[in-house]
């Protein structure tokens, strides 16, 4: 493995950490893995680098390109904007403004970044605004002891997903990604280097509940999303829509949504690519669903996305 470059992508859980080690050479995922912290890392760097660290070593890692880290919708700010032709070259500033807006923080309590969807100067822009807590930045920044596991790049999980389509499987029509995960569900409708649209499905219809009535009730909240979707964003019927995350390793639970989706309505698990190596090793293939974010923030600095 020293003779290849290696990327590392991460994303943040509440109390974990999940990996993915891509091989840039053979464009392959060679690990993924889920690393419990018990703490929330993104709070606890020094958890978060005791973990990593031990694990790197007990996979005899080093000489890791770069590392990058992404974060759940749910610990950030994602919104689409449009922004009025008069303020395109204050786009900045905009966006500021806007994010003071929505938020009660104080002026620099988010670091802000955003991407061009679609639009011009003339007309306007759409961008993906997206805003993630200061303290946070800097603590992924600043925290590490050791200065080689600290992060090249930081961006959100939508972003993510979006690279792992784009660059897995190459993203030619609209698609729908449902990512479920525990502390909640992010719903993606996008096609080539463009978020159509984003929705959210709470999670708490899993507490003090049996799994069966839980996930029953989260399916049907998750296809009214996509009810809803179909009539306020104009999307399309969808012909097939991808699933990823915590929930997507519970047969359980796949097996109560595709029952709930309508006939014509294929539900893919995302483990295979046409353009993407994954691992065939068992240990090493057995969190590729929960590490589907970790294995985009990789590729978005492998591919340079």
């Amino acid at each position: 493995m020293s003779d290849t470059k290696l990327y590392l992508g991460i994303e943040v859980g509440d109390v974990s950490l999940k990996v993915a080690l891509l091989d840039s050479a053979e464009k392959r995922v060679l690990k993924t893995a889920v690393l419990q912290t018990e703490t929330s890392p993104i709070d606890d760097i020094f958890t978060f680098e005791t973990v990593l660290q031990g694990w790197m070593e007990e996979n005899e890692l080093d000489g890791i390109e770069s590392i990058s880290v992404t974060v759940p919708a749910f610990r950030s700010i994602v919104r689409q904007v449009f922004v009025p032709a008069e303020a395109v070259p204050n786009l900045d500033d905009y966006l500021q403004w806007y994010l003071g807006l929505i938020t009660n923080a104080d002026k620099g309590a988010y670091i802000v970044d955003y991407k061009i969807l679609s639009g011009d100067e003339n007309l306007g822009k759409t961008v993906l605004l997206i805003a993630v807590r200061r303290e946070w930045v800097d603590a992924l920044r600043k925290g590490f002891r050791s200065k080689s596991l600290v992060p090249k790049s930081m961006e959100v999980d939508v972003l993510s997903l979006m690279n792992l389509m784009d660059v897995g499987d190459g993203i030619k029509d609209l698609e729908c990604v449902i990512k479920a995960d525990y502390a909640g569900v992010t719903m993606l409708w996008l096609n080539k280097d463009n978020l159509q649209a984003l929705r959210c499905v709470s999670t708490l219809s899993l507490v003090n509940t049996s799994t069966e009535q839980a996930y029953e009730l989260l399916a049907n909240a998750i296809c009214d999303q996509m009810k809803e979707a179909r009539e306020q964003n104009t999307m399309p019927e969808m012909k097939q829509v991808h699933i990823c995350g915590e929930m997507a390793m519970d047969p359980l639970f796949v097996q109560k949504l595709r029952a709930k989706l309508t006939d014509d309505c294929q539900l893919i698990l995302m483990d295979s690519f046409s353009k993407l190596r994954l691992p065939v090793d068992e240990v090493d293939s057995a969190a590729v669903l929960n590490c589907a974010g970790a294995i985009g923030t990789a590729l978005s600095v492998m591919e340079g996305v």
